[in-house]
């Protein structure tokens, strides 16, 4: 491959180019610093003048993503961290959205794991929260909990039930930590009325 700087109307490019001299092997390309997606630079592979195989994006607010490429959008396996909300993403991508399998971390200290689709958590997965100490094991749709679930207390009571668009809604069971179990019903959230099915532990 030969060595080239090319100046382009988005910025300028230095690297590995082939013999029609369009970016292509290893090279950098930085930005101007005014394209509509705020990019600053790119260090990686390249095919046909796009981001192509593995490489290092960073944008002028902070964000920065390291991982696969194909044809210009992230896709595959990558690592990718927002400066203004300080949250963390490793896992796979699709079409430059979250898709596939990953652990996101929020900046408090709460984080997801699981499946993603269109960059939502999609599919199951847990999400922690760092603070309350509480847990929700299930299922998501298109970034909402829907679906049975278990959900653990700080004390470490555990409901098992249905979600439909992010709230409690039907039948569950509720398994205190002092052995009293209960049938609880809810509505859009709302705890309806609950049964005693088992007295707790003398």
């Amino acid at each position: 491959m030969v060595q080239a700087r090319i100046r382009y109307e988005e910025g300028s490019y230095q690297g590995e180019v082939n013999g029609s001299k369009v970016p292509e092997g290893a090279g950098v390309f930085e930005y101007r610093g005014d394209d509509d997606d705020g990019r600053l630079c790119y260090d990686g592979e390249w095919k046909n003048k796009a981001a192509h195989g593995y490489g290092t994006m960073k944008w002028q607010n902070g964000d920065r993503y390291e991982g696969d490429w194909a044809e210009g959008l992230r896709h595959g396996k990558g690592k990718y961290t927002s400066k203004p909300t300080g949250g963390k993403y490793e896992g796979e991508y699709s079409n430059d959205l979250k898709e596939g399998k990953g652990k996101y971390n929020f900046s408090n200290g709460d984080w997801y794991e699981g499946e993603w689709k269109e960059g939502l958590r999609h599919g199951q997965g847990v999400y922690v929260w760092k603070e309350k100490n509480e847990k929700y094991e299930g299922t998501w749709l298109a970034g909402v909990k829907e679906g049975t679930a278990h959900f653990t207390y700080a004390s470490g009571d555990v409901f098992t039930g249905p979600y439909v668009a992010g709230n409690r809604h039907g039948a569950g069971e509720l398994v205190k930590e002092d052995g009293e179990i209960r049938t609880e019903n809810y509505k859009e959230g709302k705890l309806v009325n609950f049964n005693i099915t088992k007295e707790k532990d003398a």
